[in-house]
């Protein structure tokens, strides 16, 4: 009589389904908490707000994007933030690195904000509007819409997170000495430009834009790269507008980049 043989499960494969388990669960519930934390921050700045606002962070320790917005169905205009979208499309066409003309615009436009040099490179290395539209199609921006007079472009936190991470992260689209090139411009603006998500950080990369323009007020936005000192880092989008003056978006800015900061240390 031949004996009934019986496959146990072996203890060890029996380990890893349950330390999967538990891992999936403590991802799930470190989401929800840093997204509960981070929206009971920000709606009591966005929502007390007479201004238009939105946020959108990204952070690579959860690969999730946070959003909130007091207006979720309106686009902001970039003002000089779109000078990124301008150089990380230019770079993205070329075969090869920037020429020393290039590089010396991308540095007015990037560190300076100068517009002379923003338009130079706009027109006649990107391809103006239809080069704007084509670099968002290519970073996969699709709230973001192009306008020939750049600075009055539409997007969204979401869309400008989405770019950054290209830069400050991985990128099928631009190579290592790409991302370099730009995440060093946009570390060395001047002093008097580096407000807004850099507020109480010591180690960031920004681009800021403000415009006053007609029923939008004063358009006042920030966007960047923000490392902490233990080593933790985001990128982070904040647009507003219908702000009364430039320091009242600012001051709106700043507070969320504040309450943001110590949420993702």
């Amino acid at each position: 009589m031949q004996r009934s043989q019986h496959h146990r499960r072996k203890p060890g494969k029996l380990i890893l389904i349950i330390i999967a388990i538990l891992l999936i669960i403590m991802g799930v519930h470190h989401f929800t908490s840093t997204n509960a934390r981070l929206k009971s921050a920000w709606n009591k700045i966005i929502f007390t707000s007479n201004n238009n606002v939105s946020i959108a962070v990204y952070s690579p320790k959860t690969h999730q994007i946070y959003t909130s917005s007091n207006a979720p169905q309106h686009k902001f205009r970039t003002a000089s933030t779109v000078k990124v979208s301008i150089l990380a499309g230019i770079i993205a066409n070329q075969k090869g690195p920037l020429t020393s003309h290039q590089k010396s615009l991308a540095t007015k436009m990037i560190e300076q904000s100068d517009n002379d040099s923003t338009s130079e490179l706009f027109e006649n290395y990107l391809g103006g509007k239809n080069g704007l539209q084509q670099t968002f199609e290519k970073f996969g921006m699709n709230q973001s819409k192009a306008n020939s007079s750049w600075g009055l472009t539409v997007t969204t936190p979401k869309d400008q997170v989405k770019l950054l991470n290209n830069i400050f992260y991985k990128s099928k689209i631009l190579s290592d000495e790409d991302r370099s090139e730009i995440r060093d411009l946009m570390s060395n603006v001047e002093n008097d430009q580096s407000w807004g998500i850099s507020a109480s950080s010591d180690n960031f990369a920004l681009k800021n834009g403000w415009l006053n323009y007609g029923k939008d007020e004063w358009i006042v936005n920030s966007i960047g790269y923000v490392k902490n000192s233990n080593g933790t880092d985001y990128t982070i989008a904040v647009y507003t507008d219908k702000n009364q003056t430039m320091a009242a978006g600012q001051q709106v800015i700043e507070q969320l980049a504040r309450v943001t900061k110590p949420i993702l240390d």
